[in-house]
């Protein structure tokens, strides 16, 4: 009886939780395969991305958490739009495609300046490497 009123007390305690909305920008060099990972988070295909034209928000639910991811723009003169994320992000997701060694130092001089700005400091920050279309060494990559 004990367990059971136990059991029924955590359930209780569980449903009165808050949920917690966590927000987190996914930035990187444009073509890095920042909205085919986004899709793939969402179990969508990754296949005919365009290039991402300012942000996209994609809103998710996972548990008890509502994340809202918003997938900025990597495009050279896009790329000073991402420091005006940097206050209301929970944490970075950094995507490199790395199958592109030309662009690295791009790549590793656009991570220097998020890691350096003071708003991202304390903030987890994911790198993620991707292969992305034409560059993987498979051929196939977009159609699995």
């Amino acid at each position: 009886m004990f367990s059971l009123m136990a059991n029924c007390c955590s359930w209780l305690k569980r449903w009165q939780e808050p949920v917690r909305k966590v927000t987190l920008i996914m930035v990187g060099l444009d073509n890095a395969g920042k909205t085919a990972t986004v899709r793939g988070i969402q179990g969508e295909s990754p296949e005919d991305v365009a290039p991402t034209v300012g942000f996209s928000k994609i809103d998710l639910k996972q548990g008890r958490f509502e994340v809202t991811i918003f997938d900025l723009g990597g495009g050279k003169r896009i790329r000073n739009i991402w420091r005006n994320y940097y206050a209301e992000s929970y944490g970075v997701i950094f995507v490199v495609d790395s199958s592109d060694i030309e662009r690295m130092e791009e790549t590793k001089q656009a991570m220097i300046e998020v890691l350096n700005s003071p708003k991202i400091s304390g903030k987890p920050v994911l790198v993620s490497p991707v292969v992305v279309g034409a560059n993987c060494p498979c051929k196939n990559c977009l159609k699995k």
